[in-house]
């Protein structure tokens, strides 16, 4: 049996499809802060299902960006050290269930973020050699 899609499902589906790359690595960021947040809620709500959900998932979105590294790279290395920092951390923060300690891992998440979206609008703004050299 199919399930039918909302019409915002089929809008983030399409999203996601035409994204860039690094289109692609904020959208796995911010969704990773979303579930942080959604779980620091739960934990106020001492709903502990939803927040062994929502850890969980944001485990599997750090994973996500694990997978996503290219290691021929020093600075894809550096990125593999603090993602699997991160993933332990939430781990331990799952069962921990401290509030608190989710802060810090958000801040990270965040920064990272923002320098990749600095990143993306850096890459949007530049023309490309080839196009200059043509209207030469």
């Amino acid at each position: 049996m199919s399930v039918m899609s909302t019409p915002y499902e089929q809008y983030k589906k399409q999203g996601v499809m035409m994204a860039t790359p690094v289109e692609l690595i904020v959208m796995l960021y911010s969704g990773c802060v979303k579930k942080l947040k959604l779980a620091q809620m739960a934990i106020d709500r001492c709903d502990y299902e939803e927040v062994n959900n929502n850890f969980k998932r944001a485990q599997d979105i750090v994973m996500e960006l694990i997978m996503s590294l290219d290691l021929h790279y020093a600075i894809s290395k550096d990125l593999m050290a603090l993602y699997e920092y991160i993933y332990r951390r939430i781990s331990i923060i799952n069962a921990s269930k401290d509030r608190q300690a989710v802060e810090p891992v958000i801040n990270m998440l965040s920064g990272l973020r923002d320098t990749w979206m600095q990143v993306d609008k850096e890459c949007k703004t530049k023309i490309p050699y080839e196009t200059r050299e043509n209207e030469i």
